[in-house]
């Protein structure tokens, strides 16, 4: 009974949200009366496809190189006093380095959906892309009054609360298993 009090009394003083103490209360019920250690603790570890990481590592460190190039040539321009064209080009290297770099660097820590199909008489499929859930809520909010279907709905609402919970650590995870030789579908947002 003092642990309910406890987490009640947490969610009073804005410590953690209603949401979070809901699932800490659930999990007093169900489980044998102690709170686990953190509300993050009790979902499963979703692992990031290793795709993603020479992803945005293929994408970043080119964008170095020309930020670096695209620099030394604008300042070899100005120094050597080479015409303007190569000034040009130099700047856009430069640019388009920064833009890469930006992108890259957005990769590493954007969430990914992931979806995993497994078939015993098949091939396997698997892939990754990246969400910017937050950017998809702002064109549907600019895209509402346009789109009659959109005007009584709260998508945009609904796409922020799941970036919210990944952002608490609480991904979002559908398994599909079809039995003993059939097929094993697996989709996650982390």
């Amino acid at each position: 009974m003092e642990e309910r009090l406890n987490v009640l009394e947490r969610v009073e003083a804005g410590e953690i949200s209603a949401a979070q103490g809901a699932r800490l209360l659930e999990a007093l019920v169900a489980g044998d009366g102690r709170p686990p250690s953190s509300p993050g603790s009790q979902h499963p570890e979703v692992p990031r496809p290793a795709l993603i990481n020479l992803l945005w590592q293929a994408i970043f460190w080119p964008g170095v190189a020309a930020v670096v190039g695209g620099g030394l040539l604008v300042a070899l321009v100005y120094a050597w006093d080479i015409p303007a064209p190569w000034l040009v080009l130099g700047w856009v290297f430069f640019v388009l380095g920064v833009l890469a770099m930006a992108l890259g660097w957005w990769l590493r820590g954007a969430r990914w959906l992931a979806l995993r199909v497994r078939q015993d008489d098949g091939p396997n499929i698997a892939f990754a892309l990246p969400l910017p859930l937050g950017l998809a809520a702002w064109g549907l909010r600019i895209a509402r009054p346009f789109v009659p279907h959109l005007r009584e709905t709260a998508v945009d609402e609904l796409i922020l609360a799941m970036r919210d919970e990944l952002r608490d650590g609480r991904p979002l995870i559908v398994e599909v298993n079809e039995g003993e030789g059939g097929e094993q579908v697996q989709v996650y947002l982390a």
